[in-house]
């Protein structure tokens, strides 16, 4: 079994893979089938006049693939030939459909383009489509890349002066260590290591002599963060604990001495039909290698807008444009009970109620709020429509109101806030993108 190292390293890391990607789509599945619990909003327009249903077919797609894959990849530890993997046409086909139902699934809801299921869509392409070797080394060098980019969205105020902090907070809290009487300042020094620690992983994983040491402080990072995120500290949602758990599993079985400086003893017929496939490339493999150095490259119009944030591995950073919803104090009983839990009481003197769509998000569908300000405004849109339709025709007072704030300035932390009220100003802003901020027609019960 161990006479290619190479090989049984790409077999753990697609099993990995697969079984964590298929408990995370079943812990989520609500997210990605056709649902009225929470606002759709597809990545073109054009994608309304389709049947909804059309996402059971994709949702379908995603399931089979994963578990046709660990069944193959289970049956090739049991072949007597130990070292080939059992049907790999057959898994190389699994992870195509795998990232075109992913494809189909964003292009239904923009919600789905979740940083977990991105990650195992390209990743899952990556290993079983191209050989051992380019393969293990395009990988490494993918996930090293989401290391570098999640440093680089964290090196702005706004991330010390907010998340920063409150994870520091969640996880001295974790540990039985109260941070009630700690300065602002303290805990900002504190924030301002995390963005730095995720940057000598990077840089020391990308370095052979390095790479030992740069994996136990990643698999620390991550223990860390799950301690600060955890029912200890910040207890947020179980998927962000079960990526982080499939993230120290990833980094031992991609970056461990083990794998690293081995020699094949496999049999001589294998080394000859694998030297003579090594330089060749199919021309799957070509748009593969092209399609993953783009995914590379890309993250770095993120600062533009013509790149979102979660592609860009954007987490817990908190710079990026949101809207924050607000409805009428009045009007707030026309929206469904399920959704009563998530509205604040008003300011004093004022009668608006902030609707806490990420609550909403977390509850009703088991995954976080997509951070673009285009998402959140088709949000904003379905819930507007669906409290004003019950307005009467002669009553001019607006029932919504949103606030656009800008990305936050990277030195200050500081945003432009835009304020509309009502939907007749609120609907001309999806014109200000170039993909589809309009929800599916809506209907809240």
């Amino acid at each position: 079994m161990f006479h290619e190292p190479l090989r049984l390293q790409l077999r753990f890391l697609k099993m990995t893979m697969a079984l964590f990607a298929l408990v995370l789509l079943v812990q989520t599945w609500r997210l990605w089938t056709p649902q009225t619990r929470f606002p759709q909003v597809p990545l073109f327009s054009w994608v309304s006049e389709i049947p909804a249903a059309v996402d059971w077919l994709s949702f379908t797609m995603m399931g089979l693939t994963l578990i046709c894959l660990l069944v193959l990849l289970l049956a090739s530890f049991f072949k007597k030939r130990s070292g080939a993997d059992c049907c790999p046409r057959l898994q190389m086909l699994c992870g195509c459909l795998f990232l075109l139902a992913f494809l189909l699934e964003v292009i239904f809801d923009q919600h789905r383009l979740q940083p977990w299921a991105y990650q195992f869509a390209l990743g899952l392409l990556i290993l079983t489509v191209l050989k051992p070797p380019r393969a293990i080394a395009l990988f490494r060098l993918f996930v090293i890349s989401i290391y570098f980019y999640s440093a680089l969205s964290k090196c702005d105020a706004s991330f010390v002066q907010t998340l920063g902090r409150q994870l520091a907070e969640g996880l001295f809290s974790a540990v039985g260590i109260s941070t009630a009487y700690w300065s602002k300042q303290t805990l900002s020094w504190i924030a301002a290591s995390f963005p730095l620690g995720e940057f000598l992983i990077a840089f020391g994983l990308f370095f052979g002599r390095t790479r030992q040491i740069a994996l136990w402080a990643a698999v620390g990072m991550h223990v860390t963060l799950i301690l600060a995120i955890g029912p200890f500290g910040l207890n947020h949602y179980q998927g962000v604990l079960i990526w982080n758990v499939y993230f120290i599993l990833q980094d031992l079985i991609l970056f461990h001495s083990r794998f690293q400086n081995q020699k094949s003893v496999a049999p001589a017929d294998s080394q000859v039909e694998d030297r003579l496939s090594r330089p060749a490339y199919s021309s799957l493999e070509r748009a593969v290698q092209i399609l993953i150095w783009i995914v590379l490259l890309a993250p770095l119009l993120e600062p533009t807008g013509y790149f979102d944030h979660w592609p860009s591995w954007g987490l817990y950073a908190s710079h990026h444009d949101r809207v924050v919803l607000l409805v009428d104090e009045e009007a707030k009983w026309d929206l469904p009970p399920d959704v009563q839990p998530f509205i604040d009481s008003p300011q004093p003197l004022s009668r608006w109620c902030r609707l806490r769509v990420e609550r909403w998000s977390l509850a009703d569908l088991g995954a976080p709020l997509y951070p673009q300000a285009r998402f959140q405004l088709g949000v904003a849109l379905a819930v507007g429509k669906a409290v004003e339709q019950n307005q009467a025709s002669d009553e001019s007072q607006p029932r919504i109101r949103l606030l656009y704030e800008s990305a936050a300035d990277r030195w200050s932390g500081k945003r432009k806030i835009r304020e509309y009220n009502g939907l007749s100003q609120i609907e001309p802003l999806t014109r200000e993108f170039l993909l589809n901020a309009s929800p599916r027609p809506f209907q809240m019960e």
